[in-house]
C-alpha cells in the first residue's frame, strides 16, 4: 500500500511468508562505480538471500583500480590527471590514460558532468596536469600490460613511459618518489612545448640533460636523486674524446629563459654547467652535493641571473672559492654554510639573511666593497648574520659598523678575543651568541646578556660617525666642565658633618663612591677624628673612642685614590671596605690591625709582590686581627702575575676572587725577593668560593689534589676563560661543588654542551674519565682530610676521644665569647665562622670513630 500523501514509491507489504517485498532503492551507476559499490539490484539480492556478502581477495588491487577509474573520469572533465599512490609501474602506465576517449559509456543519470560523452570529454592531448608521484612500480598494480624486461638476475633501470609524449598540452608533470632511474629527455621531455613545472625529486636518476628541456619551463626540481652530471657532455663516446681533446670541454649551452626555480640539492654533482642562460632565475638550490666552485671561472649561472636571483642556497658542499655576489641586485638570502670557504663572499647591500656557518673564515674584510666600507652613509640591509664555527680572530669594525639593521649576529665557536665597541651602538641587534670564544676582557655574564653587553660596549667610547646608531652614554648636565666640577667638588664643612653623622645610623656605612676623590677630604677626616663624647650618638666611649670608630662599612669605589692609609686610620673598626676602581698600588700598612670581614679592592693596580708584602705581617708568629676575621677578599682586575702564598694562611677566608688578572701558574715556587708563591696543599681550609677565571693559566698544577685534600667546604669554583689545554678529571672528585665553570678554555677534550650543564652533570662526566685505581687513591685523602688538622685514620682510639673532647671544649669557649654584648660585628662574624668549623670537625671525628669501631668489630 502507499501512503496517503502519495509521495512514497516503495511497497510496505510482504508476501505472507515474512519476506520483505519492498522495491529496492537503486544507486546511481556512476556513483556506485566511482566508490567501488555493488549494483543496487545485486546488493538487494545478496541481502534477501540470507547469505553473507562475498569479499574480494584482491582488495588492494580493486581499490587501486577504482581509484584509477575515478581519476580517468575526472581527467575527461577537468584535464587534470592524478594517479599518485596507485602502485603503478611508471615504466608501463595504464593504456587507458593514453586514450581517454576510448570506451566511454552512455550515462543516463542526471549527473552527466561526472562522465561526459566522447564529444564533450578532454583527450590525452588536452591534459594540462599529470601527477604520478609515490608509485612503487609494483606489478600488482593496474598497468597496460607492457613487458619491461624479463631478466630477473639483474636490476633493471626503470625508465619513465615514453608514451607520455602524447600529452602535448601538459603544463605540470609531477613524478616524485617513484624509483625512476632514467627519463627520455630527448625523445619525450623535449617535445613537451607547454611544460611549465617538472618535479622528479626523490628518484634514482643519475643524469639529467638540461639542454633538452623545453624553453617554457619555469620550475625544475631534481633534488634527492643520484645525479652526477647535468648535460650530455658525459655521454660522448670514448673514441670521440680520444680523437678530439677539446670535446671534453665542449659542454652544450643550457637555455631556459623562463626558468624561475631550480633545485639540484641532495645529489652527487661536483660542478654546475659551464654555460647557463637563465635570465629569470630567482631561486637556485644546490646544497648537499660535492660542488667545489660556483665562481665565474667555473660557471656563468650567477652572472646570467644577476638581475633576478633572490635566493642562493648551497650548504654542505666543498666550496673553496667565495663567489662574487655583489652584482646580484635582488639577492636577499644566501646560505653557504658547511663548506670550506676561507674568505667571505662579496654581497650586494640588498642581502637580508647570510649564513656562513662552519667554514674556515678568518676575516670579514671582503663582505662589502672598499668604497662601501669607507663611506659614513652606507648601511646594509642584513638582518641575520650567522658566522658560527669559523676561525674569526676579530669582527672587523668597518664591516660591523654597516650592520645597523641586523637583529642576529651569531659569532659563536670562533677565536674571538674581543668584540668591537660599535656592536653596542647597533639599534636593532637583539642576539649576539659568543659562546665558545676565548674572550677574556669581557665578563661571562655580559657575554650571555645582549642588552648588558651593548651597554658595556657603549661605555668604551663614542658612537661611530654617521646616522642610524644608538646614543652614547648620557652627557653630563648642561654647563660643561663647570657643572662637572661642581658635581665632583669636595664637600663643604656642613656637608662633611652630615655625611659622617648619617654613617652612624642604619647600616653604619660611609658612602663616597664616584666622587673622584684622590685623598681623604680634610673636613671629613676632621669629623671622623672627633671624640665620640662630644656627640650624642650614644656610643660607648671605651669601645669607640672617636666618631670614625662607629663606622662599620666604607665605600670609596670609583674614585682616584692611590692609598687607603688615612681612611683606615680614621675608621679603625671597619668590617667592610669597598675600594674598587681606584688607583691603589699597595694595601694599607695598618690593614693587619683591623678586623675586616670583607675587603673588595678590584680593578686597581695591585701586584702580587705588593700583596705579599702587605699580608706577610698578618700571618707571622702572632696572628693579627685581620687574619682571624677576613672572610672575603676581591682582588679581581689587578696586575697579579702569581698567587701570593700568604693568602692560604688566612684561617677563615671563605671567598677568594682573583679573576681578570695575569696569573700564569699555581705551581709552588719562590719569586724574586724570596716571596713564596703557588697554591699549597696545607692552606685554604675554609675556602667556599674560588674564582680564578679570566687569567692565563695553561695548567692547574696540583690544584685539584689540594682542593680534594684540604678544602672540603668548597662549593663554587670558576676556572673559565683561561688557557687550559686540558681539564683534569680529578676535579670530578670535588663532589661538594654546587657550581663549576670551565667554559672559555682552548681545551678540546670536553664538548661545550657538556660544560654548559649543571655542576652535578659536569662532575659525573669528569669522574667517568677516572679509572677505579685513581678514584681509590683519592678517597683516602678525602676521608683523612680535616679542615682543622684532624688526625689521620691511624690515630688510636684514645687520641681520637681526646680530640673529640678538645673540640667540644673549643665550641663551649666560642659560645661564651659570642655572649659578649660588646663584640663588633666583624668579631662576631668571625667567631660564628669558627664555631661552624669546630662543629664540622666534631661531626667528622665522631663519624670516623664509629666507622673504625665498626671495622674492628
Amino acid at each position: 500500500s502507499q501512503s496517503q500523501s502519495g509521495q512514497s514509491i516503495v511497497d510496505r507489504g510482504d508476501d505472507g511468508a515474512g519476506h520483505d517485498m519492498r522495491r529496492p532503492r537503486q544507486l546511481n551507476p556512476a556513483f556506485a562505480s566511482a566508490h567501488g559499490l555493488a549494483d543496487g539490484r545485486q546488493q538487494h539480492k545478496a541481502s534477501t538471500s540470507g547469505s553473507r556478502p562475498i569479499h574480494s581477495s584482491n582488495k588492494g588491487g580493486n581499490n587501486n583500480k577504482n581509484k584509477i577509474d575515478a581519476a580517468l573520469r575526472s581527467a575527461r572533465s577537468t584535464a587534470r590527471l592524478t594517479l599518485s599512490s596507485c602502485s603503478l609501474n611508471v615504466a608501463s602506465l595504464p593504456d587507458a590514460m593514453f586514450d581517454l576517449r576510448h570506451h566511454i559509456g552512455i550515462d543516463l543519470s542526471m549527473d552527466s558532468s561526472a562522465n561526459p560523452g566522447a564529444w564533450q570529454s578532454y583527450g590525452e592531448e588536452e591534459v594540462t596536469s599529470l601527477d604520478i608521484s609515490d608509485n612503487d612500480n609494483n606489478s600488482n598494480g593496474i598497468s597496460g600490460g607492457r613487458n619491461v624486461g624479463s631478466n630477473t638476475d639483474s636490476v633493471e633501470i626503470i625508465s619513465l613511459d615514453e608514451r607520455l609524449v602524447k600529452f602535448v598540452s601538459l603544463r605540470s608533470l609531477h613524478a616524485k618518489r617513484s624509483n625512476i632511474g632514467a627519463i627520455p629527455w630527448m625523445t619525450m621531455i623535449s617535445k613537451m612545448d607547454s611544460l611549465l613545472t617538472l618535479d622528479v625529486s626523490g628518484n634514482d636518476l643519475t643524469e639529467c640533460m638540461l639542454e633538452y628541456l623545453p624553453m617554457t619551463l619555469r620550475e625544475l626540481n631534481l633534488s634527492d636523486n643520484e645525479i652526477v652530471r647535468l648535460t650530455e657532455v658525459g655521454t660522448l663516446s670514448t673514441q670521440l674524446l680520444e680523437n678530439d681533446v677539446d670535446a671534453k670541454n665542449d659542454e652544450p649551452v643550457v637555455v631556459l629563459p623562463n626558468l624561475i626555480r631550480l633545485d639540484l640539492s641532495k645529489n652527487k654533482l661536483n660542478k654546475l654547467p659551464k654555460s647557463m642562460e637563465v635570465p629569470s632565475l630567482q631561486t637556485l638550490c644546490f646544497g648537499y652535493n660535492q660542488i667545489t666552485d660556483i665562481s665565474s671561472s667555473s660557471t656563468d649561472v650567477l652572472l646570467q641571473c644577476s638581475k633576478s636571483l633572490a635566493t642562493l642556497e648551497g650548504p654542505n658542499n666543498n666550496l673553496h672559492t667565495a663567489p662574487d655576489l655583489s652584482n646580484c641586485i635582488k639577492l636577499t638570502t644566501v646560505d653557504l654554510s658547511d663548506n670550506s670557504l676561507s674568505e667571505v663572499p662579496s654581497i650586494h647591500p640588498s642581502v637580508i639573511r647570510l649564513n656562513l656557518n662552519s667554514n674556515s673564515l678568518s676575516s670579514l674584510g671582503r663582505l662589502f666593497s672598499g668604497a662601501q666600507r669607507d663611506s659614513n652613509t652606507f648601511r646594509s640591509k642584513l638582518k641575520e648574520v650567522q658566522l658560527r664555527g669559523n676561525k674569526l680572530c676579530e669582527l672587523d669594525e668597518d664591516i660591523v659598523r654597516c650592520l645597523t639593521n641586523v637583529t642576529l649576529l651569531d659569532a659563536g665557536q670562533n677565536d674571538l678575543k674581543d668584540v668591537p665597541r660599535v656592536l653596542g651602538y647597533l639599534p636593532q641587534l637583539r642576539r649576539v651568541p659568543l659562546d665558545g670564544n676565548p674572550i677574556k676582557v669581557i665578563r661571562m655574564p655580559l657575554l650571555t646578556d645582549t642588552a648588558a653587553l651593548k651597554g658595556f660596549l657603549r661605555k668604551r667610547g663614542p658612537a661611530p660617525s654617521g646616522s642610524g646608531y644608538l646614543e652614547g652614554p648620557k652627557e653630563q648636565a648642561s654647563g660643561g666642565r663647570d657643572s662637572f666640577a661642581r658635581s665632583t667638588a669636595l664637600p663643604t664643612s656642613n656637608q662633611a658633618k652630615s655625611l659622617v653623622r648619617s654613617a652612624l645610623a642604619g647600616t653604619f656605612t660611609l658612602n663616597l663612591s664616584g666622587k673622584r676623590l684622590d685623598a681623604l677630604p680634610e673636613d671629613i677626616e676632621h669629623e671622623l677624628l672627633l671624640s665620640s663624647s662630644s656627640t650624642s650618638n650614644g656610643c660607648n666611649d671605651d669601645v669607640v673612642g672617636t666618631i670614625g670608630g662607629g663606622v662599620k662599612k666604607l665605600n670609596v669605589s670609583k674614585n682616584l685614590l692611590a692609598t687607603l692609609d688615612d681612611w683606615l686610620s680614621a675608621m679603625p673598626n671597619l668590617a667592610s671596605v669597598d675600594a674598587s676602581q681606584n688607583r691603589v698600588e699597595a694595601l694599607p700598612s695598618c690593614i693587619c690591625d683591623i678586623s675586616l670581614v670583607e675587603l673588595r679592592i678590584a680593578r686597581n693596580k695591585l701586584s702580587s709582590t705588593a700583596i705579599a708584602r702587605s699580608l706577610a705581617c698578618c700571618v707571622g708568629e702572632t696572628v693579627s686581627s685581620l687574619a682571624t676575621s677576613l672572610i672575603c677578599i676581591d682582588l679581581s682586575g689587578n696586575h697579579l702575575e702569581w698567587l701570593p702564598r700568604c693568602l692560604s694562611t688566612l684561617p677563615v677566608l671563605s671567598t677568594l676572587i682573583l679573576a681578570n688578572n695575569n696569573i700564569t701558574t699555581l705551581a709552588i715556587g719562590t719569586e724574586e725577593g724570596g716571596m713564596e708563591s703557588g697554591w699549597p696543599c696545607e692552606g685554604f681550609k675554609s675556602i667556599e668560593t674560588l674564582n680564578l677565571s679570566d687569567n692565563k693559566m695553561s695548567n692547574l698544577a696540583e690544584l685539584p689534589q689540594c682542593l680534594i685534600t684540604c678544602s672540603p667546604l668548597l662549593r663554587n669554583l670558576s676556572l673559565a676563560n683561561n688557557e687550559l689545554l686540558a681539564i683534569p678529571p680529578a676535579l670530578g672528585m670535588l663532589q661538594g661543588l654546587t657550581s663549576i665553570d670551565l667554559r672559555g678554555n682552548p681545551q678540546r677534550g670536553i664538548r661545550s654542551d657538556i660544560l654548559d650543564r649543571n655542576a652535578g652533570d659536569i662532575l659525573s662526566y669528569l669522574r667517568s674519565k677516572l679509572d677505579e685505581k685513581e678514584i681509590q687513591a683519592m678517597n683516602p685523602k678525602i676521608a683523612g682530610s680535616s679542615s682543622l688538622g684532624a688526625s689521620t685514620n691511624s690515630t688510636s682510639a684514645s687520641e681520637a676521644n681526646a680530640r673529640v673532647e678538645e673540640l667540644k671544649t673549643s665550641i663551649d669557649e666560642v659560645t661564651l665569647q659570642l655572649n659578649n654584648v660588646h663584640l663588633t660585628e666583624a668579631k662576631k662574624y668571625a667567631l660564628k665562622k669558627t664555631m661552624k668549623m669546630h662543629k664540622a670537625a666534631l661531626i667528622k671525628e665522631e663519624r670516623r670513630i664509629r666507622m673504625e669501631g665498626a671495622s674492628r668489630a
